[in-house]
């Protein structure tokens, strides 16, 4: 999730009272396994999309197991030395 500004070992601050919305960047589970994606909606579909263009959207279909666990607010990143 670079491309959110997102790297390795960063830490997330997610708030699973909000209210997922078309855009937000998520930690949902999908078929039993976490993972952060950018949440995109329409009246028909729900794509979970990697910022990296090089990863295909998912697309949540009927018979999945899924659930949106939270919505990320902040990122903290540590401090290189």
């Amino acid at each position: 999730m670079e491309g959110c500004g997102i790297f390795s070992g960063d830490l997330l601050i997610v708030d699973r009272s909000l209210t997922p919305v078309d855009g937000a960047v998520v930690i949902a589970v999908l078929n039993g396994e976490f993972t952060v994606k950018q949440l995109r909606l329409s009246q028909k579909t729900i794509l979970l999309a990697a910022a990296n263009a090089d990863y295909t959207p998912i697309v949540v279909k009927a018979g999945m197991e899924f659930q949106v666990w939270g919505v990320v607010t902040y990122v903290v990143h540590g401090l290189q030395v």
